[in-house]
């Protein structure tokens, strides 16, 4: 059975995730539906990729992963199906939600196409201008779904060519003349830790002894959590490969009033 998972910013006490699986359900009962989360902040399109970037490569191949994080419903952005690494296919607006998916996250752009064809909506007469997920990306994903069952799925048949997906810019880190290298916090996690740009190789590079300082703070760079006492922050390589800071058990963030773009330097310990 293709599985289809859904990711979405509307919670569930709404009941528009309920309406998006019964769409599903009445196009493809075979599919098995499997929620990633629903509970993106608002319009958070970065945390929606970021959330995606951290699943969807543990799923099998040929999974078709819907998403809904859609601030420009309803206006002239375009609606997308597209094939990533490892056979995942994708729908969902082109918000930007697939940037991790793309150069220089993947070694080539994802194979992709404009959803024109509204043979493949739900009702092509009563499309609702807010809520695409359920008239436009629940039943493209459950055909396709259909497809991948029955042994095919050509994109070509739910529109043209979509080339140059939409991404959010992401800061490059630097390295700094004193051998250090300076990043900034890209992401805040629902534990508090604070992920960086910083990549796991320039850790290697900085050594056994490296230092982090954000937020005003010093502190170590450790293996895991469980190398330093409960309260006191750290910095650890996360599950993603990115350098994240961290406090065991306790929220990073919340202690050094961490947010997105703000500086994070890595660097060798001070030699005394």
């Amino acid at each position: 059975m293709t599985a289809i998972t859904l990711t979405t910013d509307f919670g569930t006490a709404d009941g528009y995730v309920g309406s998006m699986k019964g769409v599903i359900a009445a196009i493809e009962s075979r599919a098995t539906i499997h929620d990633l989360t629903h509970q993106i902040p608002a319009q958070d399109v970065n945390a929606a990729a970021y959330a995606l970037y951290r699943a969807v490569p543990y799923w099998p191949p040929g999974t078709v992963h819907c998403v809904v994080i859609d601030p420009g419903v309803g206006s002239r952005r375009r609606a997308i199906a597209a094939r990533a690494e490892r056979d995942q296919y994708l729908v969902g607006p082109d918000s930007g939600v697939f940037t991790l998916f793309c150069p220089p996250f993947s070694d080539s752009e994802p194979e992709a196409v404009e959803l024109t064809d509204t043979r493949w909506w739900r009702d092509p007469g009563a499309t609702s201008s807010t809520f695409h997920g359920r008239d436009i990306f629940a039943p493209v994903a459950a055909h396709l779904a259909r497809m991948l069952q029955e042994g095919s799925a050509d994109l070509s048949v739910f529109g043209p060519a979509a080339r140059d997906l939409r991404c959010f810019d992401l800061p490059t880190p630097v390295e700094e003349r004193d051998g250090g290298y300076r990043g900034e916090v890209l992401h805040v996690d629902h534990f508090g830790n604070a992920v960086t740009n910083l990549p796991e190789r320039w850790v290697a590079h900085a050594g056994g002894a490296a230092v982090v300082e954000a937020g005003g703070k010093s502190m170590p760079v450790v293996r895991t959590y469980s190398d330093v006492a409960v309260g006191e922050l750290c910095a650890v390589v996360g599950s993603t490969g990115w350098l994240e800071v961290a406090c065991r058990d306790d929220s990073a963030a919340s202690r050094l009033g961490l947010a997105p773009g703000q500086p994070v330097v890595l660097k060798a310990a001070p030699r005394g």
